[in-house]
């Protein structure tokens, strides 16, 4: 599915343009012997026709272009593929969509753009930018090359804020666009609702849409549980009903108790490993980045046989002392080095710590473990 600019003619976001040097060229050599003419039809002072095509200092209107299409029979493609820079009007020139991609093809680097715009960005109602926060530095070059890829070279500020969050800032152009192509009434946290229109196209889109919400909105833990929530009912609705459509299976939606977070758990954990390294491939902008990395362990260490011997229990608490031995560790340090289950770990250290062996402190959101008098013997009368 392809958009081209002509397809967003009379809308709010009214758009100028810039054209090539030949282009313009060849237009303005149409143009100069009809002048009164043409000003006359496209009802414009003939100045601004200087002004577009002879002194090239003012931007020209879509629709003013789409109007000399006609006029001067010249091909809309044409005209299209010459476009060098379009922007909103009445915009600095900064906020320009310069070398762009026209028509706009609309796959699932699109979809996924939608999604981070919904989730973790928004396009504001009262006229600023498009936006888009996230933490991950990564996540963030992804979703740059995204809109790069899809749009062309598209200007754009990113800083972060006192709590470490990057904020990208883009043309309220790019928001608007797409938008109007999904059809989307509002991408506010409260009353955003999945796009109608993406029912209707294939799984590839579904799945796009779906990774995009858990990179945004969903959590993976380091045991392997899946959990998507946002404060908005419907989009949770929505969003599990996506995982369903491409087979994926979710419990039902669930909130706490004086609270408006709604989220479902997805419990093909297996499955959705699959879908993610098969799509990341293809499309390599959209990455769960860490998220998938923790998927990946905790299926690992799942598939770790265990033995329920007295034996294989010392042996894994060796293990474990081993490596608190160098250094203290958190649960899910541990789990990642040694490939342990993280609730097995907890049953082995709230035994050591009854002992006297370990030691736990809080740091930040975590637990850091460390030895205090272990030894051979401490083991042996585990």
């Amino acid at each position: 599915m392809e958009f081209h600019i002509w397809d967003f003619l009379n809308k709010d976001f009214q758009i100028t343009t810039n054209l090539s040097k030949k282009m313009n060229e060849r237009m303005g050599g149409l143009i100069k012997d009809r002048i009164s003419e043409i000003s006359n039809k496209l009802k414009i002072p003939p100045a601004r026709l200087y002004e577009y095509f002879v002194y090239n200092s003012h931007e020209i209107p879509l629709d003013t272009l789409h109007k000399l299409s006609r006029i001067l029979n010249l091909p809309l493609l044409d005209i299209e593929k010459s476009i060098i820079t379009y922007k909103q009007k009445h915009v600095p020139e900064k906020n320009s969509i310069k070398n762009p991609n026209l028509p706009i093809k609309v796959d699932p680097y699109f979809t996924s753009l939608v999604a981070n715009l919904f989730f973790d960005g928004s396009v504001p109602e009262n006229g600023k930018g498009t936006y888009y926060n996230q933490k991950n530095e990564k996540i963030m070059s992804d979703f740059i090359k995204k809109v790069n890829n899809i749009f062309g070279d598209v200007n754009y500020s990113l800083r972060k804020d006192h709590r470490g969050v990057l904020s990208c800032r883009l043309p309220r152009l790019i928001g608007e666009i797409c938008g109007e192509i999904y059809q989307v009434e509002s991408f506010g946290t409260f009353d955003a609702e999945i796009p109608k229109i993406l029912l209707s196209l294939n799984n590839e889109h579904k799945i796009a849409f779906i990774l995009t919400a858990i990179i945004d909105e969903g959590s993976i833990a380091y045991d392997g549980s899946i959990i998507f929530g946002v404060s908005n009912k419907v989009l949770a609705e929505g969003v599990n009903n996506l995982c369903q459509e491409i087979g994926l299976k979710t419990g039902g939606i669930k909130t706490k108790k004086n609270s408006q977070h709604y989220y479902f758990y997805i419990n093909s954990k297996q499955e959705l490993s699959k879908v993610i390294n098969i799509f990341s491939k293809k499309y390599p902008f959209i990455s769960l980045n860490y998220k998938k990395d923790r998927l990946e362990k905790a299926l690992q260490i799942k598939g770790i046989n265990s033995e329920h011997t007295s034996k294989f229990f010392k042996y894994r608490v060796a293990k474990v002392t081993k490596k608190l031995k160098k250094k203290p560790c958190t649960i899910n340090e541990l789990s990642n080095k040694l490939t342990l289950p993280p609730r097995t770990l907890r049953r082995y250290m709230y035994k050591l710590i009854k002992k006297g062996d370990v030691r736990r402190k809080k740091v930040g959101s975590e637990y850091l473990y460390y030895l205090e008098n272990f030894s051979n013997a401490s083991l042996n009368s585990l």
